[in-house]
């Protein structure tokens, strides 16, 4: 389904791809050699050195007048201790009832600079879901977006030259 934009006058694909990091940066950044050597990853956990944590989860940020979410598949670090807990929760189909934990942004989300380190309060969802992230600091761009929504317009910006995998 497409609509016309308001702002731009174009159509907008409201069913068009969605951002989403592959894996956190931290780990784009090494070298293959040192990638090789002490990283653990798949497609939903990875591990740098057994010294760093990360998750993939969803930053859901609400498209005005569309009554549904952009989501932005993006990583985040936490603390031992929580991907401990995360991983033995993995498979719970309870696990959406456990507190929010802390972490920080692993990825620099296109359109927001300094986004790289943001706090987050990560949210368990489900066993069948990726666990969604609340940006902390409100004033923050992505925070206030994410509190106020965002229009469909801006839901393209973030999509502009992305291509299925």
């Amino acid at each position: 389904m497409t609509t016309t934009c308001a702002v731009c006058g174009t159509e907008h694909d409201e069913e068009a791809l969605e951002l989403g990091y592959r894996r956190p940066d931290a780990v784009i950044d090494l070298d293959a050699a040192t990638r090789a050597a002490g990283v653990f990853e798949n497609d939903d956990l990875c591990v740098i050195d057994a010294k760093r944590f990360f998750v993939r989860a969803t930053l859901p940020l609400p498209v005005n007048g569309r009554g549904g979410n952009y989501q932005i598949g993006v990583w985040v670090e936490v603390a031992s201790s929580d991907f401990d807990r995360i991983g033995k929760l993995w498979t719970d189909p309870g696990q959406a009832a456990e507190p929010p934990m802390s972490a920080t942004l692993a990825n620099e989300v296109r359109l927001h600079p300094e986004s790289l380190g943001q706090a987050l309060l990560l949210q368990l969802t489900g066993p069948k879901t990726r666990p969604q992230v609340f940006v902390r600091d409100a004033t923050y761009s992505l925070g206030a977006e994410q509190r106020h929504g965002i229009s469909a317009h801006r839901a393209s910006e973030y999509s502009v030259g992305l291509r299925a995998a």
